[in-house]
């Protein structure tokens, strides 16, 4: 089979032409996207590893014929490693478990938001798409989140009304529709890393939100996950800290619970005790796990440090750490836009992945399946 789906001398008459402007940095991002080593591709292919080392670092290039076998590998054309700008990035994506998350997973993540942006870039050309998310309220990473709690609070209510959220209206189940309306491009990932539940970042001046999208995944979770990441969106963009600094990842959790449950609208109906039924209640009706709302009944000082250090013996006990009551009995906030745009767009995966030069498979991680609609 070729990269093509042409000839093999179509390939390699399109190697031939590519090697004037072969670019090794455009194997290394597809590799990486792909999650291969370098002993991946040369076991598969056949080529030295130091061969497809030296070309990755510009130092040599490779033949026609061992371009068009790294191009069938990959599942692109030769013409995708070909020089090209790389993307704009104002903030790198931030994994919150930054230290059990393997390299090879992270750089396979970093490339994929840079695909996404590129699949959305090409759909925004088709298709007409709400204005890029951009409010900021940049908050100093370094300072603890007890300093600057307020200011935490504040970037979240201003952060709903940029989004057209009433202050007070719980959202639930619409979190997904309002940031994808707003102008936040969001991907669930099937491929995700099982220790990532998400991560953000901006490229190309489009924020984008990746979510996992493994088996384990639950809908209150997923709504903490996606209002956390709107946080990093929000309030960290340019800095250069490592993903997963402590204080960074405090302020986001404080925005995540703030943007979910607005103080002023939840704290007069958080319990001052422990009281499961009550937080089961408003789970149903705020979104937010049963752990998030203890949480946000400490953050608010509707119960001391030790009602909330009880609270989560108990809730550990139940066996709810990661799955609690009422997790699996709502639909999982499932991204539309881009898969819709593509349809409006009448682009299949196949050619976007041909217009973008990337596998079609990672397309595919893109846009999503194709769901049987009642509306026109």
């Amino acid at each position: 089979m070729t990269s093509s789906g042409g000839s093999k001398r179509d390939d390699l008459a399109a190697a031939r032409r590519v090697l004037p402007v072969f670019d090794g940095s455009r194997l290394v991002a597809i590799r990486e996207l792909l999650g291969l080593t370098q002993a991946n591709v040369a076991e598969a292919t056949g080529i030295s590893a130091p061969a497809l080392s030296q070309a990755e670092r510009c130092e040599t290039k490779l033949s026609a014929a061992n371009v068009v076998l790294v191009a069938n590998v990959f599942g692109v054309t030769p013409e995708a490693f070909a020089e090209r700008p790389e993307p704009s990035v104002a903030l790198a994506p931030q994994f919150r478990h930054l230290r059990r998350t393997p390299k090879i997973e992270q750089r396979k993540a970093e490339r994929l938001v840079h695909a996404t942006a590129q699949v959305a870039l090409v759909l925004r050309e088709a298709v007409q798409f709400p204005r890029p998310f951009d409010f900021a309220h940049e908050i100093d990473p370094d300072l603890p989140i007890e300093y600057v709690a307020d200011e935490v609070e504040e970037a979240a209510a201003i952060a709903r009304s940029k989004l057209g959220i009433p202050l007070d209206e719980p959202i639930a189940g619409q979190v997904i529709d309002y940031l994808e309306a707003g102008g936040v491009t969001v991907v669930r990932d099937p491929d995700t890393d099982a220790d990532i539940d998400a991560y953000s970042a901006i490229v190309d001046d489009l924020p984008i939100i990746i979510l996992d999208g493994g088996a384990d995944s639950v809908w209150d979770r997923d709504n903490f996950n996606l209002a956390h990441e709107l946080g990093h969106l929000v309030m960290h963009r340019g800095i250069d800290r490592t993903p997963g600094f402590k204080t960074v990842e405090a302020q986001a959790h404080r925005f995540a619970g703030a943007f979910l449950g607005p103080a002023s609208a939840l704290r007069p109906h958080l319990p001052t005790e422990i009281d499961w039924n009550q937080y089961f209640r408003l789970k149903r009706q705020w979104g937010l796990s049963m752990a998030a709302l203890v949480r946000r009944a400490k953050d608010l000082g509707v119960i001391d440090d030790e009602t909330y250090t009880r609270a989560m013996k108990q809730r550990s006990s139940h066996g709810w750490k990661r799955v609690e009551p009422g997790s699996g009995d709502q639909a999982l906030p499932a991204p539309r836009y881009l898969n819709r745009a593509a349809s409006l767009a009448s682009m299949s995966s196949t050619e976007l992945a041909q217009r973008i030069l990337l596998p079609e498979s990672v397309v595919d991680r893109i846009i999503g399946d194709q769901l049987p609609s009642l509306v026109d």
